[in-house]
């Protein structure tokens, strides 16, 4: 059974600018997935380089059964080619939440202080045992890989 008595995202702001991060569509049903992150500095991420934009942050607390990841804000790739590093944040960790950013052109781009530079999504948790087997179980897929399902 799933415990839902910590349902709280909670943050500790070590920037006196750091913006608590949020879902601007807030509908439960059919609202955004991922959680705003905005830097709290100007950064310049150098064309087919990276940088690390500060956001003021440490995760201080997550829901109970939940893991999060780091995600592209889709504006910012397909507009700028700047993309997240996609790091898996687990439940235990309490660190900060700086943000990796990669740019993928030949043009560098300057992260404004109060930009939008990611999205915190996060995903139910679920932990099975692990064992071995004698052989994998028969699909209609089997072992075909790619192009598996035709054209």
């Amino acid at each position: 059974m799933i415990d839902t008595t910590n349902q709280t995202l909670k943050f500790v702001k070590t920037h006196p600018d750091a913006v608590l991060p949020e879902r601007k569509h807030k509908s439960t049903l059919n609202g955004d997935t991922g959680y705003d992150v905005t830097a709290v500095e100007n950064t310049l991420i150098p064309a087919r380089g990276s940088a690390t934009v500060p956001v003021g942050l440490v995760l201080a607390d997550m829901p109970n059964h939940t893991w999060g990841r780091l995600e592209s804000r889709s504006g910012l790739k397909f507009r700028h080619n700047i993309h997240c590093f996609p790091g898996v944040i687990d439940c235990n960790y309490r660190g900060s939440m700086d943000i990796n950013l990669n740019n993928s052109s030949d043009v560098d781009y300057q992260v404004r202080k109060g930009d939008r530079i990611a999205q915190l999504a996060l995903y139910p948790l679920i932990v099975p045992e692990t064992q071995w087997a004698d052989a994998a179980t028969d699909t209609d897929r089997g072992a075909n890989g790619f192009g598996s399902t035709g054209r």
